[in-house]
């Protein structure tokens, strides 16, 4: 793993310490490990994760619900998905990639590439309606960190030997979009440029 993806992982699953406690939405006896994620102020608010909800399955990608949902005298759940997906201890983080001031939560999904390539499912929040929205597709961009320069979702993947970036945004329906197309990184690519280049050529 090369020095710059062991810092961007380092940084981003040390960020949010998932809070294991009594499982909520009038589940006492379900199955699986359960943690939380208290994305507002408002702690009644409540992202679940139940993590290996299916017996036999031996590998750590499991089959896990994640359910958005509010406590209290009578339990709601706005949503609930079903995916595969690792859990480790800090496994989520709050960042903007939309650009609109607002951290959401990027929760890890798995990894490829002999650990060197991390995909990630991303959640929209607005802390005034109280809302979390998925971004569809998201957990399809390798490496995902977001450019405040330019304003884009920056995409680094490792095949083999050669390091290959591509560059992303979020359109009006919460759906990411390349812009352009993936080039390969070698020791003189001016990334900055690059990303600048291709903006100008799309007309973004």
């Amino acid at each position: 793993m090369t020095m710059r993806l062991l810092l961007y992982f380092t940084l981003l699953l040390s960020t949010v310490t998932l809070v294991a406690q009594e499982k909520v939405f009038h589940q006492p006896n379900a199955k699986g490990d359960w943690r939380y994620i208290y994305p507002f102020v408002d702690k009644t608010y409540v992202v679940a994760i139940q993590h290996g909800i299916k017996e036999g399955e031996e590998d750590a990608l499991k089959t896990t619900n994640i359910y958005f949902g509010k406590v209290g005298k009578t339990d709601k759940i706005f949503w609930k998905e079903e995916l595969q997906m690792l859990l480790t201890q800090n496994s989520v983080s709050y960042e903007d990639f939309n650009d609109d001031g607002i951290k959401d939560v990027l929760i890890f999904e798995r990894n490829g590439a002999r650990g060197a390539n991390a995909f990630f499912n991303l959640y929209l929040l607005n802390p005034t309606n109280h809302t979390v929205k998925k971004v569809v597709g998201f957990n399809r961009i390798v490496n995902p960190n977001y450019n405040k320069k330019h304003k884009v979702i920056v995409s680094y993947g490792l095949a083999g030997e050669d390091f290959y970036t591509s560059i992303y945004r979020i359109d009006n329906n919460n759906k990411p979009y390349q812009i352009g197309k993936t080039f390969k990184e070698t020791d003189d690519t001016d990334v900055d440029q690059k990303i600048a280049d291709i903006l100008r050529r799309n007309k973004q």
